[in-house]
């Protein structure tokens, strides 16, 4: 269970008073998380129905880190992009610290992650649509975030990790940073902007084949919005094998084109791009399973996912060239 940091009832409801929630009525830590601690929490003012909340305790994110995603989750709410804004106090405050830890506040929305064997053609099609309406809207925010594990991390980080692996996936790994580093020494133009930079399936919320919401934006950067759609499509188009769907990756990359369309550049790089995305979870993996971050040892971020799911589908995406309409 990835609850890092322990709270008791009393933690809770001190947090809780300037919100004007009524009384805690309980709270439980949420299983499943990798990077934070996060808690369900329910309050009821007297009389009137119970509200649900989700109470966030960053555990990799500093401080002062977090007003970008403060301002950036307020910003995609006000142009009608369903994801949680954190809630304001009395005082209009939302970031705070609470157990020495940075903390905010969201609504809970409703809704579950979908188990892979339930997203379909239509799932894919309603995440591409919400996916592109998310970077227009992200192409009108002010503020520019770097990517926490991006360019400059994958090049620092992948010479040590490929000690770590065979000569073939050392290999395997370094080509594709250099074929990524390849894009920006040509000084390709692709449309950038706010990217999620982790929409896993598990990172949306759906009510059968109702969508509910995107969830945890704590990846959210700068960057090429193509890379963005490779992160997404490389976990929602997927079989067991990590091999495309055909029916599920058209779905997905339709609907997205139909609301930001490709440009040629994009088409041209998208190859590299599904490789490049694959190449950065194989890696963020990498790091996690063989110890490789001193931060994360330290506050306990222990959770492992296998490397080598990733790993394969980086050899896919080489070996089986996939498309954008144009």
């Amino acid at each position: 269970m990835a609850v890092y940091t322990q709270l008791d009832q009393q933690q809770v409801t001190d947090y809780l008073e300037p919100y004007n929630l009524g009384e805690l009525v309980c709270f439980k830590g949420i299983s499943g998380g990798v990077e934070n601690t996060n808690y369900f929490v329910t309050t009821q003012v007297p009389g009137q129905p119970k509200h649900d909340h989700v109470l966030t305790l960053f555990e990799d994110l500093a401080y002062d880190e977090l007003p970008y995603f403060v301002a950036l989750t307020e910003h995609l709410v006000a142009h009608g992009i369903t994801v949680p804004a954190p809630l304001r106090d009395e005082f209009g405050t939302a970031l705070k610290r609470l157990a020495a830890r940075p903390a905010l506040l969201f609504p809970r929305f409703p809704g579950e992650h979908l188990p892979r064997s339930a997203i379909s053609p239509k799932v894919c099609a309603i995440m591409g649509q919400q996916l592109a309406s998310l970077h227009k809207a992200g192409q009108r925010f002010d503020l520019q975030r770097q990517a926490h594990r991006g360019q400059v991390w994958w090049t620092q980080l992948g010479p040590r990790a490929a000690q770590c692996l065979s000569d073939n996936d050392a290999e395997l790994l370094l080509n594709t940073i250099n074929a990524y580093q390849g894009i920006l020494e040509a000084g390709v133009e692709l449309p950038r902007g706010v990217v999620h930079g982790d929409l896993f399936h598990d990172n949306a919320l759906f009510e059968g084949e109702q969508f509910s919401a995107i969830i945890d934006l704590y990846n959210a950067c700068h960057d090429f919005l193509l890379y963005d759609v490779a992160v997404a499509v490389n976990d929602w188009c997927i079989k067991a094998d990590g091999s495309m769907r055909n029916e599920l990756y058209m779905a997905f990359i339709n609907a997205y084109h139909q609301t930001r369309p490709f440009t040629k550049s994009e088409a041209q790089y998208w190859p590299v791009m599904l490789q490049t995305a694959a190449m950065r979870f194989w890696l963020s993996r990498l790091e996690t399973y063989h110890g490789l971050d001193s931060h994360q040892r330290e506050a306990g971020v222990t959770v492992l996912k296998d490397p080598d799911a990733i790993r394969d589908i980086l050899r896919l995406r080489q070996k089986h060239l996939h498309l954008l309409p144009v």
